[in-house]
């Protein structure tokens, strides 16, 4: 009655076309998620076989989370690659699905029903398009015991309760564990966008339990660095205009003295602890393309809250070189006493330029020496600008990372949605899911330690205007689907995971299990597999197919097995 396939999570399924190939058998590490997918379409077969309600069971000994893959529709896909797909409906909303609940069995006037108890995310297959599960093992990475174990996906008529189909994946979970991940890897958090779309008040209970769930599935799927509003990023906001206050430092202004309080900062700074972020990233100390002014800082002035720093002060004027020269060594002491002092990524000023060179050195002197052994680095395109000896930590934009490659000692990388053409890996929908996980041999290759993205949850369009939902309106941000966010907004405050953000996540699994070769084999084992199968490997170079690069991954695995 149904019609089923086992793809990887590399293939892509589209309403009214799904891949030829099947894939039955995956390895993994002990400490390793691994995910796949099960299309299933109705078969056509008369009048009565147009649709039917279905449920799932897995039968398992392993630990499987299940989400549907819901669709978006996408509205502009031609970007220039080559191939892309018609416009239509993207499969990336992973719908979370609960693992074998409860059925029921609910009389209906004219027949039964058999419902799955609590679950809010139903199944129905239809005769004229595909859908698909997908099946993460081991999502949240525990150690699991090494040997094949089949994952068993039972599909049945939510009619009758008939047994209509199965799936079965062999699973090999193999005996050795990937590294603790070192590349330090954030996508800017938005915390406007946040208050802004489930109308809460900013930094309320409600506003932070929302925020811990976003939290939460950005560790999920190896996010350990988070951009930390402690005064309000300067960041996408038109020159004279404002983004919703977000300041988690208070600040108070007697006499001409500051005194700051850190107390909702610490807050912030715990739930992410929590949930297991490692690295926090201070929002830029000055103003986006060219450090010409200061961020919004709000103060409480003799007794009155009011704006003491915006677009019209001097950046490198002498009233914010005084507050920077008391609010950081306060801030430092704070961070300490936080054993986080080493573990904070302080900026400048966002994508600087050689012709901003001057307002960016004067932003450099206005902080002075106070970040003088400490994590620093700002976005860049031109070597130039980092020879020059103005950026400590380049974050270099991947079309042009290849001209800091061997010449930075603590190197990271960075793309927007405009970085795609000529093979270059992305994340935008349109992007075929094997080259947004190419990045993780990229960067393995360059020796890359950070990953930098600027939209975690950015529900604006350009420059913070409007508000959109993704979920309807995936191409709101400059008709660029997929780059301004990695995850869904849920209606009650829960974050959506993508198929997008998987994938990504899969790239970082990929560079870990590179350096758990080369913990055995060496170096040089590790570039010739890599040549072996993509010949010589630069930002440029991007898989053939999803195939190409899952052998890769078996290949490096039975190389560390072998």
């Amino acid at each position: 009655m149904l019609e089923l396939k086992l793809l990887s999570s590399l293939h892509r399924v589209f309403t009214d076309e799904c891949p030829d190939t099947e894939v039955n058998c995956l390895s993994c590490f002990e400490n390793e998620p691994l995910s796949f997918q099960a299309a299933f379409r109705l078969k056509e077969g008369g009048e009565e076989a147009r649709t039917l309600p279905v449920y799932m069971r897995v039968e398992s000994e392993l630990p499987v989370t299940c989400y549907l893959v819901g669709y978006v529709p996408v509205l502009h896909t031609d970007v220039g690659i080559g191939g892309e797909h018609k416009p239509g409906l993207f499969g990336d909303m992973l719908l979370p699905k609960k693992t074998n609940p409860r059925i029921l069995d609910i009389p209906y006037p004219w027949s039964c029903c058999y419902f799955e108890e609590g679950e809010e995310t139903t199944l129905n297959a239809a005769c004229d398009s595909w859908q698909s599960l997908w099946i993460c093992v081991n999502e949240n990475g525990k150690t699991l015991k090494s040997g094949s174990r089949p994952v068993r996906l039972v599909f049945h008529s939510g009619l009758d309760k008939s047994e209509i189909g199965s799936l079965t994946m062999t699973v090999r979970v193999l005996p050795d564990r990937l590294p603790k991940q070192t590349l330090k890897y954030t996508n800017w958090f938005h915390c406007d966008c946040l208050a802004d779309y489930y109308n809460v008040p900013i930094f309320s209970d409600e506003f932070f339990r929302i925020m811990r769930s976003y939290v939460a599935a950005a560790v999920r799927n190896g996010m350990n660095m988070i951009l930390t509003p402690a005064f309000t990023p300067p960041l996408d906001t038109p020159v004279g205009r404002e983004r919703m206050t977000a300041q988690l430092v208070g600040v108070t202004k007697n006499n001409g003295r500051y005194s700051f309080d850190f107390s909702l900062l610490k807050k912030f700074l715990d739930i992410c602890r929590e949930e297991g972020m490692t690295y926090f990233e201070h929002a830029h100390l000055f103003s986006q393309w060219g450090a010409k002014s200061a961020p919004k800082i709000i103060a409480t002035v003799n007794g009155r809250k009011r704006r003491i720093f915006g677009w019209e002060t001097d950046a490198g004027g002498n009233a914010y070189t005084v507050f920077l020269h008391a609010y950081i060594p306060a801030l430092l002491d704070f961070l300490k006493q936080e054993k986080l002092d080493r573990k904070m990524l302080f900026h400048i000023s966002d994508e600087p330029s050689e012709k901003n060179a001057d307002s960016y050195r004067r932003a450099l002197d206005a902080v002075g020496d106070l970040l003088d052994g400490y994590m620093t680095g700002d976005a860049l395109s031109e070597y130039l600008f980092y020879e020059k000896g103005l950026v400590k930590t380049p974050i270099a934009v991947t079309r042009t990372v290849g001209d800091f490659v061997g010449k930075c000692p603590h190197l990271w990388c960075y793309y927007t949605g405009g970085q795609i053409k000529n093979g270059l890996s992305n994340r935008i929908l349109v992007t075929p899911p094997e080259r947004n996980r190419m990045i993780g041999i990229q960067m393995y290759q360059a020796r890359i330690e950070g990953f930098l993205h600027w939209g975690y949850n950015y529900y604006y369009d350009k420059l913070s205007q409007g508000l959109y939902d993704p979920k309807f309106e995936p191409c709101g941000y400059n008709n660029n689907p997929g780059t301004a966010y990695s995850v869904y907004p849920g209606r009650k405050g829960d974050a959506i995971q993508s198929v997008h953000q998987k994938n990504f996540h899969e790239a970082i699994l990929d560079m870990r299990a590179l350096q758990l070769l080369e913990k055995r084999r060496g170096r040089e084992a590790c570039e010739k597999l890599i040549e072996k199968h993509f010949g010589k490997v630069d930002f440029f170079t991007a898989p053939a197919s999803p195939e190409q690069l899952l052998a890769f991954r078996e290949d490096v695995n039975r190389e560390i097995c072998g």
